[in-house]
């Protein structure tokens, strides 16, 4: 909670004081240095004291704000004061109203506010900082306007630099060459084809390339050929799956989780899985980065009768939580704010942001845009119906949903969002008015509009769709066929009782004959119910001339009709049964079957009583929704995806560039405001968020990621080689984290590459695309790519969780570890073993020369993406024939449980081994 910034007690004047014993006089120096500096020893105000400062007291007394007109972020303002006079008196820290309120021990008086006190050695350091006089640079400048801040500002086109670089391509590589230039470094030379060939083939389809691609541009590798791979893979419909993943790391992406047998409790939705193929669709299909954003948060409401693109709100569905939708509010502003403006907008919750201009009420306001979003389940085609989305009560258990879309929509048209307090939604400010809807004020000002759309009939009430009304048509119709059929099979029954028949066995066929025939009518009865509830559908909706009224009430008539009609063949089967109990003889099944009679006459009293009534109410094909939507969201989205929108294609490049190159251009791409990073390259930053809104390139779709991977994947920065050569290259010493691009990051694949390309080697990765989330037990032995196994906050794969498989509740960047489990998984899993089992022979049985020195450069070939040296071909050689020797003469036991079991041939299990081995090798898990 803010408070102004109070002085000492303002009765007592400034730079008074009673004088001091001689003794106490001599001591102060000692006691004001304790803990902070050494007695005599200066304190420095930029090392020591300014960074105290910045990180405890600029986000209330700071360019951002002064709170009670004081600012801190200079000497000259310090000196200068607020609205109760000078924070600091030069040589009499005793005096500092700065010193009185950091060392305050009243809660309520000391600052900062929030967080934890200062320490007492930071506050020594400030103490004897002013008793030393509060010295400063005299060209110290204050913070910059927040405002300014280099990412709030639109993104304009900068020059090209000319570098001078002879080995530049394009204007990539002339930032980075200026960039290396600068800093005094030079690059490495180029890759070797076969590291380049196997890095852009991981990079953009998470598969290394098969030993026929290998050996063909290995053969060719000029410029030409690596352009024809390059736009290969980019129209592969594996480069969808693979960067579907990058994005559903920064989206969020999470199968549902909760108590999952009875839904009651639920994080994420079911069915969300096809949110996930929407992704893997539309980056195939290079839709526009902005049409993704548009759709995944406003898909109801910017293409409300597209169900292609509908699932897209699963962006906004991932966020649900079922027992709190304040959660869910929360989430989809936070997470809005993170993964399309980089922007830490949850930090404004309880108050003002502390580092950026984002006010208390700007976070509401962001809220407000949400406000009226419910979700609702649509009937998908082939599929059965859902049935409505159930509305959580407190004890009910829910069905598992199995079928049909998730999405979600504006239910409460005139949602009102309120301002409350310490991010408690109980402390609502009383006599506030709502909070508009809108993004944070200083980027958009009071350019926002919000209008209402207007919804098609479909949207509101899909029971006018074509495929409900088919789907339900020809199920009645299969109802009927099968009454039909039944009567048929029925009579043939009574046609061969003969004459001899005893006359229970008649009267149970002339009981079951009764009821086959209510049955036949009663189908028909629904037939036609159906038919009147779609013709007065279509009078509701006006598209047909009759009159609605009349329609309701045919279709009202013919409903009961169906109701009596159903009735009265639940009373024959009834009577049919209690025959059946009395010729059985057993008492309890004859009254059980009496009460069934009994209760079914009940049913049909009511329901011919009924069928006079004078009522228009029939059931309709489907639930109804509003027939508008408040046009918030798509307000929003509109908005992020403008042109002059400093953040959305700077947060786009970002990402992409770090999953490229390892390394994001802004190291922290959820946040690239004033508490985040600086871009290492922004120059490099502005010129790819221009081109991705604005290609250069003739013919090219604005916002085309596609467009993007190429220009960056042909750069001469990209082909770059992952290591010097020379061991006292300068990088080596002055940028080591190589954080100007003298190199390319060589790192180890991402969890899900590792399992595939176990998988891929061995030639037996399914490539069924799409479809529901598979149970994650199953990744040692489903042989489907990783991106369709359940991934969510309380499972996930073994396999992938060791290699650092993304956190489903955030992961704007990967972490990397190095844990010696990982090595233990590639060498003991059933997996690894499988899979090199599976290659040895495979590989064997394509070789013209059965040799072992043919095998080896194959194995290499096909496992590492590369040819074995010298001296790897040798060793290789030396470990078949160890290994065959070993095995000769043996019983070689079996490993249970693994799938192929090991061969039985000493040369044969020699060759898995190597495979195994190779499996296990550096090079196979490592991007270089």
């Amino acid at each position: 909670m803010d408070r102004p910034f109070l002085p000492h007690d303002p009765t007592r004047p400034h730079r008074t004081r009673p004088p001091l014993p001689l003794g106490l006089l001599l001591a102060v120096p000692l006691l004001a240095a304790a803990g902070g500096a050494e007695a005599g020893e200066a304190v420095d105000y930029a090392s020591q004291v300014k960074p105290i400062l910045e990180a405890r007291c600029f986000a209330c007394h700071g360019a951002l704000k002064q709170q009670a007109g004081l600012r801190l972020d200079t000497v000259s303002l310090m000196l200068e004061g607020g609205d109760s006079g000078p924070a600091i008196e030069p040589g009499e820290a005793e005096f500092s109203p700065l010193v009185e309120r950091v060392a305050a021990e009243d809660a309520v008086l000391r600052m900062p506010p929030e967080g934890e006190p200062l320490g007492e050695e930071q506050i020594a350091l400030i103490r004897s900082w002013i008793d030393q006089g509060a010295d400063g640079p005299a060209d110290e400048a204050p913070e910059p306007d927040p405002d300014e801040h280099w990412s709030f500002r639109p993104p304009t086109r900068p020059p090209v630099p000319d570098a001078g670089a002879g080995w530049a391509r394009g204007p990539i590589d002339a930032f980075l060459a200026a960039g290396l230039e600068r800093a005094g470094l030079d690059r490495v030379g180029e890759a070797p084809p076969h590291v380049l060939l196997r890095r852009v083939y991981l990079d953009l389809i998470g598969l290394p390339p098969p030993r026929e691609e290998l050996n063909a541009f290995l053969a060719d590798p000029s410029d030409e050929a690596y352009e024809r791979e390059v736009d290969r893979l980019l129209a592969d419909p594996r480069h969808g799956e693979r960067w579907a993943r990058h994005w559903m790391d920064v989206w969020r992406y999470s199968d549902w989780y909760g108590r999952r047998a009875v839904p009651d409790v639920l994080n994420s939705y079911a069915m969300i899985w096809r949110w996930r193929d929407w992704i893997v669709r539309e980056l195939n299909d290079d839709s526009g980065y902005d049409h993704m954003v548009r759709m995944m948060l406003a898909a109801d409401e910017l293409a409300p009768g597209d169900p292609e693109e509908l699932p897209a709100t699963g962006f906004v569905v991932r966020n649900f939580y079922r027992w709190n939708y304040n959660s869910w509010l929360a989430d989809s502003v936070e997470h809005t704010g993170k993964a399309f403006l980089g922007l830490t907008i949850n930090c404004a919750h309880c108050h003002d942001h502390k580092y950026d201009p984002i006010r208390h009420e700007d976070y509401f306001a962001l809220r407000a845009v949400f406000e009226p979003i419910e979700l609702r389940h649509d009937r998908v085609p082939g599929e059965p119906d859902p049935g409505p989305y159930p509305t959580y009560e407190y004890g009910k258990a829910y069905k598992p949903i199995t079928s049909g879309m998730v999405r979600v929509f504006d239910k409460t048209l005139d949602a009102e969002t309120f301002l409350y307090t310490r991010g408690q939604a109980r402390n609502v400010v009383p006599g506030r008015p709502p909070i508009p809807p809108g993004p944070p004020r200083f980027l958009a000002g009071e350019d926002f509009r919000v209008e209402p759309i207007g919804l098609p009939a479909e949207a509101s009430y899909p029971g006018l769709k074509d495929f409900i009304r088919r789907e339900e048509t020809e199920a009645r119709e299969q109802a009927l066929a099968d009454a039909r059929a039944a009567l048929d099979m029925t009579m043939e029954r009574l046609d061969a009782i003969g004459p001899d028949a005893a006359e229970s066995e008649r009267e149970a066929a002339r009981l079951a004959e009764r009821a086959d025939r209510l049955a036949v009518a009663a189908a028909e009865a629904e037939r036609e119910a159906l038919r009147l509830r779609i013709a007065a559908d279509d009078a509701r909706h006006s598209r047909c001339d009759a009159d609605p009224d009349e329609a309701a009430r045919l279709a009202s008539g013919a409903e009961r009709a169906a109701a009596a009609a159903q009735a009265r063949t639940g009373v024959a089967r009834a009577e049919r049964a209690e025959h059946d109990a009395k010729i059985q003889g057993d008492a309890d099944a004859i009254a059980k079957a009496g009460q069934q009679v009994a209760a079914a006459r009940q049913e049909l009293e009511a329901a011919e009583g009924a069928i006079d009534a004078d009522s228009a109410e029939y059931a309709p094909l489907s639930p109804s929704f509003p027939g508008r939507s408040t046009g918030r969201r798509a307000a929003l989205a509109e908005w992020i995806t403008r042109r002059d929108n400093p953040l959305a294609a700077r947060v786009a490049v970002n990402h992409l560039w770090g999953w490229h190159f390892g390394e994001p251009i802004v190291a922290t791409p959820h946040d690239l405001g004033r508490n985040g990073a600086e871009p290492t390259h922004p120059g490099l930053l502005d010129w790819l968020a221009v081109e991705l809104m604005e290609p250069s390139t003739p013919g090219v779709r604005p916002w085309s990621m596609k467009h993007l991977h190429r220009q960056i994947v042909l750069s001469a920065s990209y082909r770059m080689a992952s290591q010097a050569s020379d061991p006292d290259h300068p990088g080596r010493s002055l940028d080591p984290e190589d954080r100007m691009l003298w190199r390319f990051r060589p790192a180890r694949m991402e969890a899900e590459v590792v399992r595939d390309s176990l998988l891929h080697v061995a030639g037996v990765l399914d490539p069924e695309v799409g479809g529901p989330e598979l149970d994650q037990s199953e990744g040692q032995t489903n042989r489907r790519r990783s991106l369709y196994f359940a991934h969510h906050g309380e499972a996930s794969m073994p396999f992938l969780e060791l290699f650092d498989a993304p956190d489903p509740g955030e992961c704007y960047r990967r972490t990397t570890s190095v844990v010696p489990q990982q090595s233990l998984a590639l060498a003991n899993s059933g997996l690894a073993l499988a899979m090199a089992r599976t290659i040895a022979p495979d590989l064997s049985a394509r070789l013209a020369d059965p040799g072992d020195d043919a095998f080896i450069v194959a194995a290499f070939e096909r496992v590492l993406s590369r040819p074995p040296s010298p001296e790897e071909h040798a060793l290789s050689a030396s470990f078949l024939d160890r290994q065959a020797r070993l095995f000769s003469g043996e019983e070689l036991p079996e490993a249970p449980g693994i799938d192929p079991p090991p061969s039985t041939d000493p040369g044969a299990r020699a060759r898995e081994n190597l495979i195994h081995a190779l499996l296990n090798h550096n090079d196979f898990v490592t991007i270089r």
